[in-house]
């Protein structure tokens, strides 16, 4: 009779072993198809580590909709969000007393010409908050910049970017005489190939759908871009942006590293 109780004791123990191996395993099974079934962050537009980037196609309020070769994408603006509009100009609209960053080759000697141009009014605080631009820039004026970051080493066998960036203080033809913060005056070539850019402080109310927008921000958990600047560009000819538009560093876009930027 012992026999037996102790048998049934035994096969009692098996029967709750297994049972608790079994409510583990469904426990696991529901958790692995949960984990499947949660949606993932958004994507769309042209996504940056800082931000985003694509044509606008819609405005709800503080929400905007970007749209991109991946779908779209939602930026929310806040009354700190800050705004510029950057539009296309020419070598005629260097004038005295604007902020110029020239960007190019620097030859033998040392003089700059310029391949790319961005001219922007002169600011109280002088052409210095202005900033510069490039991924070995420093940023501007009340913005950090990411944790750890580190220039970006010069791809072999091209080339460092260099620049000039000041107060313009003398314009004659594709002769450009920069007042440089750290070098003094300088004088730059910008041939009418340049590509010049003006930028000017914008703000929501100038947003309009169709336009390109560059929103930089850190991204919540669905996805949606938390602006703290918004730089406006016109649409291309074809009335599409290209991803990645406008230049620069800020977003670590796509497409390789960046040269690395040397200059004043």
């Amino acid at each position: 009779m012992t026999g037996v109780v102790s048998m049934n004791r035994i096969l009692v123990l098996v029967a709750l072993t297994l049972g608790a191996a079994a409510t583990a395993c469904g426990s696991a099974a529901t958790a692995a198809n949960g984990a499947s079934s949660s949606p993932s962050p958004q994507r769309g537009g042209a996504q940056f580590r800082n931000g985003a980037a694509g044509q606008l196609v819609q405005i709800n309020g503080q929400t905007l909709i970007l749209t991109g070769p991946a779908g779209d994408l939602t930026v929310y603006v806040s009354s700190t969000t800050m705004f510029t509009r950057t539009s296309t100009a020419v070598l005629s609209d260097i004038v005295r007393g604007d902020c110029i960053v020239a960007s190019g080759q620097k030859d033998s000697a040392g003089l700059l010409t310029a391949t790319t141009v961005r001219l922007s009014p002169k600011p109280a605080a002088g052409c210095a908050a202005a900033g510069r631009p490039g991924p070995n820039a420093s940023p501007p004026a009340g913005v950090s910049p990411p944790p750890q970051a580190s220039p970006r080493p010069v791809p072999s066998g091209q080339p460092a970017m260099a620049f000039v960036s000041g107060e313009v203080t003398g314009a004659a033809g594709i002769s450009i005489t920069v007042l440089t913060t750290t070098s003094g005056s300088q004088t730059i070539t910008v041939p009418t190939t340049a590509a010049v850019t003006t930028t000017v402080v914008a703000s929501a109310t100038d947003l309009r759908t169709g336009e390109c927008l560059r929103a930089t921000g850190a991204r919540d958990s669905t996805g949606t871009v938390q602006a703290t600047s918004i730089t406006i560009t016109p649409a291309g000819p074809s009335g599409t942006c290209v991803a990645g538009f406008g230049g620069g560093g800020g977003f670590g876009g796509r497409g390789g590293a960046t040269p690395a930027a040397t200059g004043s």
